[in-house]
């Protein structure tokens, strides 16, 4: 759906019960599962052959970019065009003499790389920036024309962090995280950076022989439980036909 959905059209309030019925009705029509592949191939899957902004390529730690999985390395290797920013500039350099187009760059800024993507991804960044809203303007900033912003975050009503609440007494994440981010916190943050929340995946290889047993067991309870991760997929609002 390239439509923003505006709920303060219907009320002022945020716990009006037809604004939120109206964005349950649109959460539910925006949701997709794939359960033949993981995150990453998903992802791989979508910048295969396309012009590919990649936003938080560093990975934490220098001990990430020579690891085979690095994600930024593989969607590095199935772009026609592949460009990198982090605000890590040792790194950046590091990447930049292994020959990567990388730039050193805070992506929450009014920056523009002078660039246009077909996919801007942003991956496991935007529960650690101060201005989330920012992140999202800056990656609407650099889409082309028909573009795709895809956003990956933890999920935190999988039960992979519910067994750490129930082991530990606590959850335990990376300690840099500052934020989670539920289906309708998407659906808001794109509102207010002029995005439409077109779809919202829920990506996790399950075996053929499970799924029917997995669509049974989620007439009864969410499938977000099964799901460690979200990728939230926005993309530049389209006028109405006619």
């Amino acid at each position: 759906m390239t439509q923003i959905l505006d709920w303060t059209r219907l009320s002022d309030d945020p716990n009006n019960s037809e604004a939120k019925r109206l964005v349950r009705r649109r959460l539910l029509a925006v949701r997709q599962i794939h359960m033949n592949m993981d995150l990453s191939q998903y992802v791989l899957d979508a910048a295969k052959g396309k012009r590919v902004l990649d936003i938080g390529v560093a990975a934490h730690a220098a001990r990430y970019i020579d690891d085979p999985g690095w994600r930024h390395g593989k969607i590095h290797a199935v772009a026609t065009r592949c460009v990198g920013v982090d605000i890590l500039e040792s790194l950046v350099r590091d990447l930049q003499t292994k020959g990567y187009d990388v730039r050193c760059v805070d992506a929450t800024s009014e920056a523009d790389l002078g660039e246009r993507f077909d996919v801007v991804f942003i991956g496991d960044v935007i529960e650690h920036v101060d201005n989330p809203a920012a992140l999202l303007r800056f990656g609407t900033r650099h889409l082309a024309p028909g573009g795709r912003l895809l956003v990956a975050t933890p999920n935190p009503f999988s039960r992979k962090f519910y067994r750490r609440f129930r082991r530990d007494g606590v959850v335990m994440i990376n300690l840099d995280h500052v934020a989670w981010f539920s289906q309708t916190m998407a659906l808001e943050l794109g509102r207010r950076a002029g995005l439409a929340l077109h779809a919202y995946h829920l990506v996790k290889p399950i075996a053929p022989w499970k799924q029917p047993l997995k669509r049974l067991a989620w007439r009864y309870r969410a499938p977000e439980y099964t799901f460690p991760d979200f990728l939230f997929e926005y993309r530049i609002p389209q006028p109405d036909a006619g």
